[in-house]
């Protein structure tokens, strides 16, 4: 498959490794951190801080399983707030389907497959599983990501994916990431870093 339609409009592998190129290489030194692995870290820590508390037994997974959950249309100072705030009050303001999936995953054994299943979309799933496991080679694409691929903002309709063009995104920051000689993962990161300064 060399094409995929996104929104009303087809992309080829081409394009989109274009354009994910074009923003890598505005990228600056500070935006090359290990972003998923900092992520990663911060759900340690909030485990670890719980857990000082004796009545919060709170795994990492559950924590960074929250984050995923609270993530949509969050920058990501904002959703790791929030989800702090839902883990001590179990409440964080409106978003309620996504705090109901918040709580089923507190309330659950904390294992990838229970928490993936109470996710359920696939970029909240790739987001959990990226921040939990850094080293991993899967892709989140976000509505940063769909941005990065067509080049622009992502209308509404673009950022609605088909699983197929999902697939063909994350295929093509793959890619790209080989050229680099990058994980696929960091060099999403670094994308995205870089798209919300330069957009």
């Amino acid at each position: 498959m060399q094409k995929v339609r996104i929104g009303e409009k087809e992309y080829s592998r081409t394009v989109i490794k274009n354009n994910i190129l074009k923003v890598y290489k505005v990228s600056a030194d500070y935006e090359r951190n290990d972003w998923y692995r900092e992520a990663h870290n911060f759900g340690v820590e909030v485990s670890s801080f719980m857990k000082s508390f004796r009545k919060y037994n709170i795994t990492v997974n559950q924590v960074l399983g929250v984050v995923s959950a609270l993530s949509p249309l969050k920058e990501w100072e904002k959703n790791k707030e929030i989800a702090v705030d839902f883990i001590l009050t179990g409440d964080c303001g409106h978003m309620g389907a996504n705090k109901r999936k918040a709580r089923k995953i507190l309330d659950c054994d904390g294992s990838d497959s229970k928490i993936l299943e109470i996710l359920s979309g696939p970029k909240t799933s790739r987001f959990y599983m990226n921040m939990m496991y850094p080293d991993g080679t899967g892709v989140t694409v976000d509505r940063h990501a769909i941005a990065i691929a067509i080049g622009r903002t992502a209308t509404d309709k673009e950022q609605s994916l088909t699983p197929k063009a999902y697939e063909f995104i994350e295929k093509c920051y793959t890619m790209t990431a080989e050229t680099l000689g990058l994980d696929p993962l960091h060099l999403q990161s670094i994308t995205w870093q870089t798209w919300k300064r330069i957009k």
